[in-house]
């Protein structure tokens, strides 16, 4: 009886670490299913005349790439992109660590702030640039409202085409700023307090303080909150298609829309394939770059 007792459990412990493996085994499968599967089919295709409407699946090694480059279109897209992004993360950063400052510096209050400011990220982005166009309308948006109430002229925020791109980045940065102010406050919250009184005894102004004190010792959150941005921004694709479908003109269609319109405006999924693995390089570089200069800063050597 004794025997059988202590087996049980063991018996048990062995169906439960088969069950978990199992698991395991369940889900290492389906994320490779949708993720590495596509991924492999994508760059596979992207060296063929493929087209599932004309039944045209054809090999034609680099030229869909050769394609790309060669075509205005895509430049346009890149400059865009590129413009976007570099935008995008200077309002984004820029107030992300004005208002952690502010937000800091408040004795009460501030986990208030701080939901109210990270509201907009659990917004849906869909959503928001609906609720973003409406308020760039140009005849009944609340915008041009309040500008010709002030005596103003109405401003064609959507339709010009050099007030179109930052009008979406502004959307971009008011959604993402609240993730920025998280990160930022996480690694301010990480400071030793006696830096702070050590300076103030010195006679460090505030401003001095953020400067020399925080700013160098928050670097690791600021690396985080560029790269996961600037992946963000480089595959920005939502805000255009729902504000803008990419004009006036060209003037704000990124990579992701123009990939967007050779699949399912032309049907050319080999020149899609191409150019998505065109941005992945793309954005592998930046993020290396900027990768590499974090570790600079810190003294790190790789």
């Amino acid at each position: 009886m004794n025997v059988k007792g202590k087996s049980r459990p063991k018996i048990r412990q062995r169906g439960r670490g088969g069950l978990i493996l199992g698991s395991m085994g369940v889900i290492v499968f389906m994320y490779g299913l949708f993720v590495y599967v596509p991924i492999i089919i994508g760059f596979f295709s992207s060296f063929f005349l493929w087209n599932p409407f004309q039944n045209l699946f054809e090999f034609i090694g680099l030229d869909n790439y050769i394609y790309a480059f060669k075509n205005p279109d895509f430049w346009t897209a890149l400059f865009n992109t590129v413009y976007f992004t570099g935008g995008g993360l200077i309002l984004t950063v820029g107030f992300g660590l004005l208002l952690s400052a502010m937000i800091h510096a408040l004795k009460k209050g501030s986990g208030f702030y701080r939901g109210m400011y990270f509201l907009p990220v659990v917004t849906s982005m869909v959503a928001a640039s609906l609720l973003w166009k409406f308020l760039y309308n140009t005849d009944s948006g609340l915008f041009n409202a309040v500008l010709m109430n002030l005596g103003l002229e109405k401003v064609p925020w959507l339709q010009d085409s050099a007030i179109a791109l930052p009008a979406i980045m502004l959307v971009q940065a008011w959604k993402d700023i609240g993730y920025a102010i998280v990160l930022i406050l996480a690694g301010i919250n990480t400071i030793d307090p006696s830096i702070y009184e050590s300076a103030e005894i010195d006679g460090c102004s505030k401003i001095k303080q953020f400067l020399y004190i925080t700013m160098p010792l928050i670097k690791n959150s600021l690396t985080v909150l560029i790269i996961t941005k600037l992946i963000d921004y480089m595959q920005v694709y939502t805000p255009i298609y729902f504000m803008t479908q990419g004009g006036p003109g060209k003037a704000t269609q990124s990579i992701s829309f123009f990939i967007y319109k050779e699949a399912f405006t032309y049907y050319n999924f080999g020149s899609a394939s191409a150019i998505s693995f065109i941005l992945f390089a793309i954005i592998f570089v930046f993020s290396m770059i900027q990768l590499k200069i974090g570790n600079k800063e810190k003294g790190v050597i790789r």
